[in-house]
Formats: C-alpha cells, sequence, structure tokens
C-alpha cells in the first residue's frame, strides 16, 4: 500500500515538509512538478500536499483518502490497497 505519508512514516525517517518548504523552496517545488499531473481516480481533482491519498497497488491510480474512505489510521493497517473498481474486478482462474 502506498500513501503520500507513506515514506514520511516508514519508520526510518521523519520529514517535516513545512521546515523543508522553508529551508529549501526548490524541494518543494520539484515535489509539486512531480504531482503536478496526478488526479483521484475517484472525483478527478487535482493533487495536492495538504489532503491525504493513496494509491492502487493493482491499477496504481491515486485517490484522496476522503473520495474512498479512507483515513490515515486505517491506510496503516491495510497491506495491498485496492481501489473500488480493482476491488470489484473478478480474477480469472
Amino acid at each position: 500500500m502506498v500513501t503520500n505519508s507513506s515514506l514520511a512514516q516508514s519508520g526510518q525517517t521523519t520529514v517535516n515538509y513545512k521546515a523543508l518548504k522553508r529551508l529549501d523552496d526548490n524541494y518543494v517545488e520539484d515535489e509539486e512538478d512531480e504531482h503536478g499531473e496526478t488526479f483521484c481516480g475517484s472525483c478527478g481533482g487535482n493533487y495536492s500536499g495538504d489532503e491525504f491519498w493513496i494509491g492502487c497497488d493493482i491499477c496504481e491510480r491515486w485517490y484522496h483518502g476522503k473520495c474512498v474512505k479512507i483515513t490515515p489510521a486505517k491506510a496503516e493497517s491495510i497491506k495491498q490497497y485496492k481501489c473500488p473498481s480493482c476491488a470489484t474486478k473478478k480474477v480469472r482462474p
């Protein structure tokens, strides 16, 4: 399961993005450029680092947590996230 905060909370490193913004505006601009073309697979909204996002491990689409009813706390217990579309697809034998 991939979240927009999973790297920062991986247990190895804690990253304070607001502090990084103050220290290095270029870093924040690079992060925004990287996600600038990311849209929610449910509502079509643009990526915003201020919101919780979760990525489907099957189709690799990104979703606002609120659009797929997943909170950051709930995401912590998910080993492999399947979006609503992938969850309803039947597996072929």
